[in-house]
């Protein structure tokens, strides 16, 4: 038995097929799933769960290296005032 029963060439899919490519196939003449497709979905249940993934929110962080040293060195950078002294 196939593991892939629907399996069905992309130009000879119809709307409510899946239409994920097989793998090493692709292009007009490659095989698709073709499994039964529902709720206006180009793939079945299996592949869409596969290729939409929810969003994870992501976390980002700033860090203001403009506020000081983050090793409390004296690195002290002169301003003009001080240079022409």
């Amino acid at each position: 038995m196939s593991a892939y029963p629907f399996k069905t060439r992309f130009n000879e899919t119809t709307r409510g097929q899946c239409m994920f490519f097989l793998p090493g196939q692709s292009g007009m003449y490659g095989f698709v799933c073709g499994a039964p497709a529902t709720d206006e979905k180009s793939f079945c249940d299996c592949h869409h769960k596969a290729t939409h993934q929810p969003l994870k929110k992501g976390k980002i962080t700033f860090f203001d290296l403009s506020a000081g040293s983050l090793d409390d060195d004296t690195d002290h950078e002169p301003d003009l005032t001080e240079v022409l002294q």
